[in-house]
């Protein structure tokens, strides 16, 4: 659970890439209060933040799929969703708030509260992204404390805590093992790999490659050679310096530490090389030229029901696999119900077109 915890933690921290706007507003100013539950100005200016980044994503996919990026982009004056961009931005970070005041009213009445364990991470995760990250420069420089970001942080830990007392092992809705390990075996696959790309060498040095990955993969066809022989040499590490981390205690580790887990579309390891494994027979190997002449990869197929790691450690993805939007949509329609009080002369000094982004920031 550990690992799945700081794993989360890690994903979140990485998706928030929370900046805050130029603004003032006093310390502990309320915003906005959804049923009994409060937010600081600051909170809701991480909230608005957090939607425009997102926002800024969907224009971007949008506009690559029809060409090169511009330098410069001028994002209000696109819609998404079909929604003039302000708006949506603005909307998105009001929901946000009411899906976060659902969380918080609904593990107040299921007594649900994340341990001092849970909490010490959330703040460790939190601090390191604050002074390692950038992100002091990001929310200093508009206005927002270190403490408005680690209680945003820790809130969104609440959030996987209550998906867990919901589905997880006794849950209320609790999904079954045999439920996990269906999700599991259908939708992921275990390989080990490795691969060449071609756009940055020379026609000598892509026969090169041929032939090395052709000698590789008649040596592992002809058990001459191991896969680790194989994988070290071709990323030349030596066997001597050759190490890996011992788990820490309480945490299991995969068996093979080479392993690579390929996930369909729909999942957070989604790869283009899915299909291909999954057809595959347990131990078969495959040279598979790439689209294109591309490039080229090496894959092992190897059996992912066989080692324990993968269901103990996937085990929250693989329910948040199964239950889908289910989740979001309730605490949503939950959200919804309680009511929002809004105090304007608050948020109104927010602007979405007056977020900042500083250069000197660390950014992803």
């Amino acid at each position: 659970m550990n690992t799945l915890k700081r794993t989360f933690a890690i994903v979140l921290c990485l998706a928030l890439m929370i900046t805050c706007l130029v603004g003032c507003h006093e310390k502990g100013e309320i915003a906005v209060k959804i049923g009994d539950i409060e937010f600081t100005s600051g909170y809701y200016a991480c909230a608005l933040v957090f939607a425009d980044t997102e926002a800024r994503t969907l224009v971007e996919e949008e506009l690559s799929e029809e060409g090169d990026l511009p330098d410069e982009i001028k994002y209000w004056n696109y819609e998404v969703e079909d929604t003039d961009y302000v708006e949506w931005v603005e909307e998105t970070a009001l929901n946000t708030l009411k899906e976060l005041a659902a969380i918080k009213t609904l593990c107040k009445e299921a007594e649900v509260v994340l341990d001092e364990e849970t909490i010490s991470l959330s703040d460790t995760n939190a601090e390191y992204l604050w002074d390692t990250y950038g992100y002091s420069v990001l929310m200093e420089s508009n206005g927002v404390s270190e403490a408005t970001f680690k209680q945003y942080m820790e809130d969104s830990y609440l959030a996987d805590e209550y998906f867990e007392h919901l589905y997880g092992e006794g849950g209320e809705k609790e999904i079954t093992a045999d439920k996990l390990t269906e999700q599991l075996n259908n939708n992921y696959v275990l390989v080990n790999k490795i691969e060449v790309d071609f756009s940055s060498l020379s026609e000598d040095e892509i026969t090169d490659k041929r032939n090395q990955f052709t000698a590789y993969e008649t040596a592992l066809k002809d058990g001459s050679r191991a896969f680790e022989e194989i994988y070290l040499e071709y990323n030349e590490i030596s066997s001597e310096d050759h190490t890996h981390d011992e788990p820490a205690e309480g945490e299991s580790a995969p068996q093979d530490y080479h392993a690579t887990v390929l996930g369909n579309e729909d999942t957070d390891y989604a790869s283009d090389h899915f299909e291909t494994a999954k057809a595959m027979t347990v131990g078969e190997i495959k040279l598979i030229t790439l689209e294109d002449d591309a490039g080229l990869v090496l894959m092992v197929k190897k059996d992912i029901a066989a080692d324990p790691y993968y269901l103990e450690s996937f085990d929250t993805m693989l329910r948040q696999d199964i239950v889908g939007d289910d989740y979001t949509e309730d605490l949503a329609d939950y959200g919804n119900e309680l009511k929002c009080d809004v105090n304007t002369s608050s948020t109104k000094q927010f602007k979405v077109k007056k977020i900042e982004y500083p250069e000197t920031a660390t950014t992803y």
